[in-house]
C-alpha cells in the first residue's frame, strides 16, 4: 500500500444499498449504545467532575483546569494501533467500559470521602481521572474503529446522527442526572451511578453487540517471530504516515484544528457569563435540558443532510450557519459592560443585574447555537471518517479527533484566564473571530481529489 494514498472519499454524496428494516433497527440500537458509553465518561471527566471541584470550593481557575483532561483524547493517537493489533474491536469495547466502571466506583468512593472531610485532597482524585481518561480515549478508539467497520460508507453518513444524538444523552444525564444527585443526595450516589451504567454497558455489549468480520491489518503468524514483528512495525509505522501524507494533510491538520475553535471558546465560559447575568444554577439546568435537546435535534439534521446532498456540499453551508450563530453572544455579553463599570464603582450587584436580558432571550440564544453546533458536530464527524483509511480506521480516527481534541484542551483550559483578563464582550469578539479560519479553508478540502 502506498502511504500516500488518500482514504475512499464519501463527500461526494450517498452510495451503498440501504441496510433492510431489521438489521436498521439493530444498527441504531448498537450505535446509541456504544457511543451513549463513550459520551457518559466525557460528561465524568468534564461536566460532573468540574461541578463536583466546584462544590467542594476550588477556585474557578482550578476547575477550569479540567479541560486539561483533554490531553488523554489528544494522545490517544500514540496507542491507537495497537487497538487495531491486538484482540478485536469488540472486545476492546467491552474491556475498556468495565474498566471504566471499576474506576468510576473508586472515584465515587473518594468523592465522598472528600465531600465528608474524610480526604486527603485532590492529588488522588486527579489521578482516578487521568486513569478514567486513559481507558475512556481507548474506549474511543475502539467504539469509531467498529462503527467505520460494520457499517458502509453510506449508512456511516446516516447514522451519525444518531451516535452524536447518543453521545449528547449521555452528557445530559451525566450533567443533569449525576450532578443532581451528588448535590441532592451525595457524590457516593452521582459517581456511583455512573459506575453502575458502565458496567452495565459492558455486560450488555458482552452478550449482544455484533461480531463482525473484518479482515485483519496485518498478517496471521508466519512462525518466524522476528518477520512477525516487523510486520506489526510496518504496519504501525504506516497508520502514521499514511494519514500524515495523504493529499492536502496539512489543509486538513488546519482544518481539524480551526472548525470548531469558535464554539469551543463559546462552551468554555458560556455558563461563567450566564452567571453574571444573575441566572441561577436551577435556572441553568433548565437551559443545559433545552441545550442538549437542540443539540441533538441539530446532529440528527446534520447527519441527515450530509447522507442526502454529500459532504462535499453540505460542510460550507453548515459551518456558515454555525459561524453565525456565535455573534449572538456578543448581545448578551454587551450589557455586562456598562454593568461591570457600575461595578468597578461600587454599584450593587442588583442594579447590575437590571441590564440583563430576559431568561427567555438568553435560552433562545443558546438553543438556536445549540442547535447550529448539533449540526457542525454531525459534518464534521463525517469528514472525519472521510480521511480515514480502510487499513488503519481507528488509528486514522484516533488521530483526527485527537487533533481536534487538542484545539479544545488548550482553548478550553485557558478560557478563564483569557475571560478574566478581557471581559466577556472581548472574550465573545474573540470566540466569533475564531471561525473564520475554517471558512477559508473549505473550498481547498473540497478541491481534495
Amino acid at each position: 500500500m502506498s502511504t500516500a494514498a488518500a482514504p475512499p472519499d464519501p463527500s461526494s454524496g450517498p452510495s451503498g444499498p440501504e441496510q433492510p428494516p431489521e438489521r436498521r433497527t439493530g444498527t441504531v440500537a448498537w450505535t446509541a449504545s456504544t457511543y451513549f458509553g463513550e459520551g457518559l465518561p466525557w460528561s465524568i471527566l468534564h461536566q460532573v467532575a468540574a461541578e463536583f471541584f466546584t462544590a467542594a470550593g476550588l477556585p474557578a481557575r482550578e476547575v477550569g483546569f479540567t479541560s486539561a483532561l483533554h490531553f488523554t483524547s489528544s494522545l490517544k493517537f500514540v496507542w491507537s494501533p495497537i487497538v487495531d493489533l491486538i484482540g478485536t474491536l469488540r472486545q476492546w469495547i467491552v474491556a475498556t467500559q468495565f474498566g471504566l466502571g471499576v474506576l468510576m466506583a473508586v472515584l465515587a468512593v473518594l468523592a465522598h470521602n472528600m465531600a465528608q472531610g474524610a480526604g486527603s485532597g485532590t492529588a488522588v482524585i486527579w489521578l482516578v481521572l487521568i486513569a478514567i481518561g486513559l481507558f475512556s480515549a481507548t474506549h474511543d478508539i475502539a467504539c469509531d474503529g467498529y462503527y467505520m467497520t460494520a457499517l458502509g460508507r453510506a449508512d456511516q453518513a446516516r447514522y451519525t446522527g444518531i451516535r452524536v444524538a447518543a453521545f449528547r444523552v449521555a452528557m445530559l444525564v451525566g450533567s443533569s442526572g449525576l450532578v443532581f444527585l451528588g448535590g441532592r443526595v451525595h457524590w457516593l450516589a452521582g459517581f456511583g451511578l455512573g459506575a453502575l451504567l458502565m458496567v452495565g454497558l459492558a455486560v450488555a455489549h458482552r452478550v449482544w453487540l455484533p461480531r463482525i468480520h473484518a479482515a485483519r491489518p496485518v498478517a496471521q503468524s508466519t512462525g518466524d517471530a522476528a518477520a512477525d514483528w516487523r510486520a506489526r512495525v510496518a504496519h504501525v509505522r504506516g497508520a502514521y504516515f499514511s494519514f500524515l501524507l495523504q493529499p492536502r494533510a496539512l489543509v486538513v491538520l488546519l482544518f481539524l484544528l480551526s472548525f470548531k475553535l469558535g464554539d469551543a471558546l463559546m462552551f468554555g465560559m458560556s455558563k461563567v457569563l450566564f452567571r453574571e447575568l444573575g441566572i441561577s444554577t436551577p435556572d441553568r439546568g433548565v437551559l443545559n435540558g433545552f441545550g442538549t435537546a437542540a443539540s441533538i435535534a441539530g446532529a440528527m439534521l446534520g447527519g441527515l443532510w450530509v447522507a442526502r446532498v454529500g459532504l462535499r456540499r453540505a460542510l460550507l453551508p453548515i459551518a456558515l450557519i454555525m459561524s453565525g450563530t456565535l455573534p449572538l453572544y456578543l448581545w448578551l455579553a454587551a450589557p455586562r459592560l456598562p454593568a461591570d463599570v457600575m461595578l468597578g464603582l461600587g454599584a450593587p450587584l442588583s442594579l447590575a443585574h437590571t441590564l440583563s436580558p430576559p431568561l427567555w432571550h438568553v435560552g433562545t440564544i443558546l438553543v438556536i447555537e445549540q442547535l447550529c453546533g448539533g449540526l457542525a458536530t454531525a459534518a464534521q464527524t463525517i469528514f472525519i471518517m472521510s480521511r480515514c483509511h480502510p487499513d488503519h480506521k481507528a488509528a486514522h480516527f484516533a488521530f483526527a479527533t485527537a487533533i481536534y481534541s487538542l484545539a479544545q484542551t488548550i482553548s478550553g483550559t485557558y478560557s478563564g484566564f483569557l475571560y478574566e483578563a478581557h471581559g466577556p464582550l472581548v472574550y465573545f469578539s474573540i470566540a466569533a473571530v475564531a471561525c473564520i479560519p475554517c471558512l477559508v479553508l473549505i473550498p481547498f478540502l473540497r478541491q481534495n481529489s
